[in-house]
């Protein structure tokens, strides 16, 4: 339910235009989940392999019954060599769990034809919202370090894309901020983006214990930061579109 829902709050076309030529193309598309990007790629005249580590998540997506795509759970920190190799790779708010993402990027080089592209969605500073981020700035900044050195999630890994790109031998194409409702909005919030805040703050069980005592305060004023017209974020969420170099 979550998934559908932040898919309307995301121009996701106007990215998919700045695409290579995507008609009769052969695409990985990494951390798939339920399958609405595989759908909407597919749709745009691409044959679409989805993969995800997620098997619950894959069974959704191979109920499509998609004509142009197929789905394979596989771990994308180790891609076998005899997969075969396409025309792109597309991945959206998935990088982010690879805190090693120079690693990672040259293990999906795996994917890609010679002078393949790669699409890269991500975000940076989830919780750079004010005024409330600046009373709590030493305990988020804590908390986004130690889910980095513990091989977590990094909640900066936006801002990282760019030279973990070109160090594993890509070629940047485009970078490109991209407007985001739920996530890097100013002003009040509406209300589907101030309960989708809610229910993350709630299935956020490690930040919650990262805080400890100050976990109650914070997502009390964090919400009513974000039903604030003073309400801004610094939160940014990027596009990246780049080519490998071989």
């Amino acid at each position: 339910d979550q998934y559908k829902k932040q898919w309307q709050w995301r121009d996701w076309q106007s990215l998919y235009n700045e695409l290579p030529n995507l008609n009769k193309s052969e695409i990985y598309d990494l951390g798939c989940a339920h399958g609405d990007h595989s759908q909407a790629l597919s749709d745009l005249g691409a044959y679409v392999h989805g993969l995800d580590g997620n098997e619950s998540l894959l069974n959704y997506a191979k109920g499509r019954e998609l004509i142009n795509a197929q789905f394979s759970v596989i771990d994308l920190n180790n891609i076998p060599d005899d997969f075969s190799k396409r025309d792109g790779v597309w991945t959206s708010f998935v990088v982010a769990y690879f805190t090693n993402l120079e690693r990672t990027l040259v293990e999906w080089s795996k994917l890609l034809k010679p002078n393949g592209w790669i699409a890269i969605t991500e975000m940076s500073g989830l919780f750079n919202h004010y005024p409330v981020v600046e009373k709590y700035s030493n305990e988020i900044n804590s908390f986004y370090k130690n889910s980095f050195n513990r091989g977590n999630y990094d909640f900066e890994s936006g801002s990282k894309v760019k030279e973990a790109l070109e160090l594993a031998g890509y070629e940047i194409l485009l970078i490109k901020n991209v407007e985001d409702r739920e996530l890097s909005f100013q002003g009040r919030a509406s209300k589907d983006i101030y309960e989708a805040w809610d229910s993350r703050l709630l299935r956020m069980g490690g930040f919650k214990n990262f805080m400890g005592v100050n976990y109650t305060n914070f997502r009390k004023e964090f919400l009513d930061c974000l039903l604030s017209d003073e309400h801004r974020s610094d939160c940014k969420v990027t596009f990246f579109l780049a080519r490998l170099k071989r």
